[in-house]
C-alpha cells in the first residue's frame, strides 16, 4: 500500500505525534487518529503541519518556523531512498558543524536547517548519532524497510516525549493532550499525585499524573519493533573529576558559556531574553550585550522580558534596571500580573499546562510568554540550569555543604558556618536545621515538612496518605563527603529540574514560543559536575566560580547577592484580594471539589479560603491547580 504524506510540512521547532501498530491497519483509520492527535497540539506549531500515514504507522508534525523557512526542510522528512521518515521537535544547535562533517563523508544537502542534518546523521551513524548532537530534541524515525521506530530525547530532557503502550500499539506525542485526543485517559496516577500534593514533587521517574502515560527518560532512546519497546540510555552526568586549576576552570567556563550563547542565537527569527535580577540571567545579558557590541552576534539589539512586582518584598525591578543600565543594546519590557489577572486566567492557564504545576512561577512564565508572542517573537533565552549545576538555591543546599565539611574536614566547618551567616544572612538556627534536614534524607525530610511546615498532611485523606507514603524515592545521607554533590545530581536527574523544564515547555509552546537555555548545554553540565564542590560553594557563597568569573562585568549588588528569587510571586497577597477569594469560594463549594477522595474537603477549603495559611507557607497554588486539573480532565479515581 502506498503511504500518504500530506499538509504543509516545514522545518520547525514544533510538536510531534505518532501511532504505530504491528498489525496492518486501515489507512483511513490511522489518518483520522493522527489528524486528531496533531490538531490537539496545533498551538505548538501555529505556522502549519503535516502527516505521514501507512498501514502500520502514522506520524504528525506541527510547525513553528525558526530555521530554514523554505519547503526544502519539509516535515515529515523522507530520506532520499524513501526508507526513513522523520518527525522532529527541537533544535540541533551544532548542525552547521555536523553538516560540514557529513558533507566530507559524501552526503549532499538540499536544505539549510538542522532537520536534514539529523536525518543524514542517523543514516551515517545510526542511533549513536545522538551522542554527536548539541541541542534539545524529541524525534521519531520510522524505518519502512525493517518496520521499526526509533525515538530519542535530549540529554537533560528539555523537550518532552510522552507515550502510551497497549496491546502492542504505541502512541507518542510532545504533549499529553495529543494522547488524550484519541485515548480514554481519565484516571490519575495516585502515587504520583500523592508525592505532588504532600511534598510538591513531580519526580523524574518516567510516570506522569495520568495513569498509563509515561515520558521517555532524558538521555534515553526507545526502539520499537514488532510490538515491543526496548529502552537504552546513551548519556549520564559524568562521575570522574576534572583536574583543572581554579584559573583553568574559570577560563573553561567562559569559553563554553560564550559558545553556548552563540549557538543558541542561531535563528532566522528574532531572539529575546527572559530577565530576572539574579546572577544567571544577568551573566547572559552581559554576554549578549557585549557580543552585539563587538559585532559577533549579528544583531543590533535584543529585548529582555521581566516579571516585576513593585511594592513586594522580593521585587527585582531595581536590580533589573541597574543591569540594563550596563547593557545599552538590551531593551527591557516589564510585566506585573495581579490577582485579577490570575483569577481571570486560571482556567485557561490550567488547561494550557495540562498537568498540575508546583508554584505560581509557572503562571508568571505563561503571562510573559503571551507578551513575547504578542510582540511577534518566537525564541527566548533564559538562565535555567545554573542553580542546579553550579550550586544555587543557597537556602536549601547550605545544610549539605556544612554536613560534608563536618564529616570530611571538620576543622573547616565552623569557619564555613560563620561565612554562611555573614554572606547569606541566615541565622544559626536556620542553618543547623537545614543541616539536620540533610542528615534525615529526602523522604524523611519531606514528611517532616508536610507535617510541620506546609501542613499538607492535615488536609490529605488518611487512606490516600497511607497507601502512598513510601512511594517517594529516597536520597539518604552518606558518610564522608559527597552529600552536596548527590543532592545537586538528584535535583538534575530526579527531583527539581524536570519540574522547571516541564512547565517552561508547556508554558512557552502553548504560545508558540521556543525557550533556549545556554546553561543547559551538556558541556557546561558535564564541566560543573566534574569540578570540586569548593569551586561551587565555599566561603559562604553559592555559585562561587560563576560569581568570580563574571564579577568584572555584572553589577556588584547582583553578583554578590545571596538571594535566590527567580520569578518569585506575591501569592499570599493575591490570595487576599477579592478576585482570588471569589475564585476559591466557587471552587471549594463545587460538587467536584467536595466529592474528591484524595483530600478532606472541609479542611482543605478552610486552608484555601483563609489567606493567613498562604502567608504561613501552605502551598495553595498546588491544591488550586490540582482541583481544576481533576475537574477539567474528568479524573474519576481521585
Amino acid at each position: 500500500m502506498v503511504p500518504e504524506s500530506t499538509g504543509v510540512r516545514q522545518k520547525s521547532m514544533c510538536g510531534i505525534s505518532g501511532v504505530v501498530d504491528p498489525r496492518e491497519q486501515d489507512v483511513a483509520g490511522m489518518r483520522q487518529i493522527i489528524e486528531s492527535m496533531t490538531e490537539a497540539i496545533a498551538h505548538r506549531g501555529p505556522d502549519g503541519g503535516g502527516h505521514f500515514v501507512d498501514s502500520h504507522i502514522a506520524l504528525g508534525h506541527r510547525r513553528l518556523a525558526i530555521l530554514d523557512l523554505s519547503d526544502a526542510a519539509a516535515q515529515p522528512m523522507h530520506s532520499a531512498d524513501g526508507n526513513l521518515v522523520l518527525v522532529f521537535n527541537g533544535e540541533i544547535y551544532n548542525f552547521v558543524e555536523l553538516r560540514g562533517e557529513l558533507r566530507s563523508l559524501g552526503h549532499e544537502f538540499t536544505s539549510s536547517g538542522d532537520t536534514e542534518v539529523l536525518l543524514k546523521a542517523y543514516q551515517q551513524w545510526g542511533p549513536d548519532c545522538v551522542k554527536r548532537f548539541n541541542g534539545m530534541w524529541a524525534f521519531a524515525i520510522w524505518d519502512r524497510r525493517t518496520r521499526s521506530l526509533f525515538l530519542s530525547r535530549d540529554r537533560l530532557g528539555v523537550k518532552p516525549l510522552y507515550y502510551c503502550e497497549h496491546g502492542g500499539r504505541l502512541h507518542f506525542a510532545s504533549e499529553i493532550g495529543a494522547l488524550r485526543a484519541v485515548l480514554d485517559l481519565r484516571e490519575a496516577n495516585l502515587a504520583k499525585l500523592h508525592d505532588y500534593l504532600a511534598y510538591g514533587y513531580r519526580t523524574n521517574d518516567g510516570d506522569t499524573f495520568f495513569s498509563g502515560v509515561r515520558e521517555l527518560a532524558p538521555g534515553c532512546n526507545l526502539e520499537w519493533r514488532a510490538g515491543r519497546a526496548l529502552h537504552s540510555a546513551y548519556w549520564a552526568l559524568p562521575e570522574e573529576p576534572l583536574a583543572l586549576t581554579h584559573a583553568q576552570a574559570s577560563e573553561r567556563l567562559q569559553e563554553l558559556l560564550a559558545d553556548a550563547v552563540r549557538l543558541r542565537f542561531r535563528s532566522d527569527v528574532p531572539v529575546a531574553l527572559l530577565q530576572s535580577g539574579g546572577i544567571d540571567s544577568s551573566i547572559l545579558a552581559t554576554l549578549v550585550n557585549d557580543a552585539i557590541d563587538n559585532g559577533s552576534l549579528g544583531r543590533t539589539d535584543v529585548t529582555a522580558y521581566s516579571a516585576v512586582f513593585p511594592g513586594y518584598a522580593m521585587d527585582e525591578s531595581a536590580a533589573i534596571r541597574q543591569l540594563l543600565g550596563t547593557c545599552p543594546h538590551i531593551k527591557g519590557v516589564m510585566l506585573s500580573p495581579d490577582a485579577a489577572h490570575v483569577a481571570d486566567d486560571f482556567d485557561s492557564y490550567c488547561a494550557a499546562m495540562q498537568e498540575p504545576m508546583g508554584s505560581a512561577a509557572s503562571y508568571v512564565h505563561w503571562k510573559l510568554m503571551q507578551q513575547v508572542r504578542a510582540a511577534g517573537t518566537k525564541v527566548v533565552i533564559n538562565g535555567q540550569g545554573a542553580d542546579e549545576a553550579w550550586a544555587g538555591y543557597g537556602f536549601y543546599i547550605r545544610g549539605y555543604r556544612l554536613l560534608d565539611l563536618a564529616l570530611s574536614r571538620p576543622g573547616e566547618a565552623l569557619g564555613e558556618l560563620s561565612a554562611m551567616q555573614r554572606e547569606m544572612g541566615f541565622g544559626l538556627g536556620s542553618t543547623l536545621a537545614q543541616t539536620a534536614k540533610a542528615m534525615l534524607g529526602r523522604r524523611a525530610a519531606s514528611r517532616f515538612r508536610a507535617r510541620f511546615k506546609e501542613k499538607t498532611s492535615e488536609v490529605l485523606a488518611p487512606a490516600f496518605q497511607s497507601a502512598h507514603r513510601h512511594h517517594l524515592r529516597d536520597l539518604g545521607m552518606v558518610w564522608g563527603s559527597g552529600n552536596l554533590d548527590r543532592h545537586l545530581r538528584g535535583q538534575v536527574t530526579d527531583y527539581g529540574f524536570n519540574q522547571i523544564l516541564h512547565y517552561e515547555d508547556q508554558s512557552s509552546m502553548s504560545q508558540g514560543i521556543e525557550v533556549r537555555s545556554p546553561f543547559v548545554d551538556y558541556r557546561l553540565m558535564e564541566l560543573a559536575f566534574r569540578l570540586p564542590d569548593d569551586l561551587k560553594f565555599s566561603g559562604g557563597q553559592t555559585k562561587r566560580l560563576l560569581r568570580e568569573t563574571y564579577a568584572h562585568r555584572v553589577p556588584r549588588p547582583i553578583i554578590q547577592s545571596g538571594r535566590k528569587i527567580g520569578f518569585s510571586t506575591p501569592i499570599a497577597a493575591w490570595m487576599s484580594d477579592v478576585p482570588m477569594q471569589k475564585l476559591v469560594a466557587d471552587l471549594v463549594n463545587s460538587p467536584d471539589f467536595q466529592q474528591r477522595t484524595v483530600w478532606r474537603p472541609d479542611r482543605l477549603a478552610a486552608k484555601l479560603q483563609d489567606p493567613r495559611h498562604a502567608q504561613a507557607g501552605f502551598p495553595v497554588w498546588r491544591y488550586l491547580m490540582t482541583a481544576v486539573w481533576l475537574q477539567q480532565n474528568g479524573i474519576r479515581n481521585a
